[in-house]
């Protein structure tokens, strides 16, 4: 092997130790982030905070995230292809039966870590630097639009109904609920009832077929089990 060869052998095996170094750094980096946000929230967190937990200097944190902002949405992008995988494997039946199938899985998510996600969808009021801001909402709006699409192809929803609004619609009812959540005013079982009774309830208004009965059935059945369970 010619000694130019054996350089640039060199310099790819250099390069290519030092993106697993750099992509080793941004996962501890991420890691540190969520646990800092479950630990003293989202308000409270700062880079240098994130560098000492990660055991990295501040200049790296800055030169591999730029801006607490860029690390927030890697956490949260993080997140949110961790649920999406969880509600593609789920064995739902179509996609009407997705749409709440995400939901629990939300919910139980939600259950496990609720310090977390307090974190990041806690909202200052008055507004607040994040919350639930651009850098969470929008690819979970994305989610729910592509969701609302897909049922209005598959004919679960009229051909008319418009996928950015209804998304929309089920966003605010998301926050709605949340918000109470966050709030410590309803727990996890609460949160989950009304979640799906906002949904079917939102999606019965534009329901074709034999969506229409599905979702009445599944509303009353809410309903009813949020009535008893308030006595």
């Amino acid at each position: 092997m010619q000694a130019g060869e054996l350089a640039q052998d060199e310099e790819r095996v250099d390069g290519s130790r030092r993106e697993r170094a750099k992509r080793e750094r941004r996962e501890r980096i991420v890691k540190a982030t969520h646990d800092l946000l479950r630990e003293i929230g989202i308000e409270e967190l700062s880079m240098r905070a994130v560098a000492e937990r990660a055991g990295v200097s501040l200049s790296t944190v800055y030169n591999l995230f730029e801006s607490k902002q860029a690390v927030l949405a890697r956490v949260f992008d993080q997140d949110l292809a961790d649920f999406e995988q969880l509600v593609a494997a789920a064995p739902s039946a179509d996609v009407l039966a997705r749409i709440f199938d995400a939901l629990d899985i939300a919910a139980d998510l939600y259950q496990a870590d609720p310090a977390f996600y307090r974190a990041i969808m806690w909202r200052r009021p008055g507004g607040g630097e994040l919350g639930l801001q651009a850098t969470l909402r929008a690819p979970r709006i994305r989610f729910w639009r592509m969701m609302v699409a897909a049922a209005v192809r598959e004919g679960w929803l009229r051909r008319g109904a418009d996928p950015v609004v209804v998304s929309a619609l089920l966003i605010q009812i998301s926050a709605g609920v949340l918000g109470d959540w966050i709030a410590g005013e309803i727990g996890i079982d609460t949160l989950r009832r009304e979640l799906k009774l906002g949904f079917a309830v939102t999606l019965l208004a534009f329901a074709a077929g034999s969506a229409a009965p599905r979702l009445r059935r599944l509303s009353t059945d809410l309903h009813r089990q949020l009535s008893a369970a308030r006595g």
